[in-house]
């Protein structure tokens, strides 16, 4: 494994671009083991949604003047919360 030299920076603009264009796969291990992180699902996941499905939200979110992600949380939410529980 390489270790990666960072040089000194004549200006925050030069660093920038030295860290947009860096490929950090030279720096990694070459050992043929991938990083997995084990997370609990308290965070966003993105699931497909039909196209004619995703025009209609996309229309109603602009109708609403609310982002689609806004508009899909509130309908799910609502159905969930009119949904009979289940044990």
């Amino acid at each position: 494994m390489k270790t990666p030299e960072v040089p000194t920076f004549e200006s925050y603009e030069k660093e920038a671009e030295f860290w947009d264009t860096l490929d950090t796969a030279d720096f990694m291990p070459d050992d043929d083991e991938w990083v997995h992180f084990d997370t609990p699902h308290k965070r966003a996941i993105r699931i497909a949604i039909l196209p004619a499905i995703a025009e209609k939200l996309i229309d109603d979110a602009e109708t609403q003047g609310v982002s689609v992600e806004t508009l899909v949380n509130v309908l799910l939410l609502k159905q969930l919360q009119e949904s009979p529980a289940t044990t």
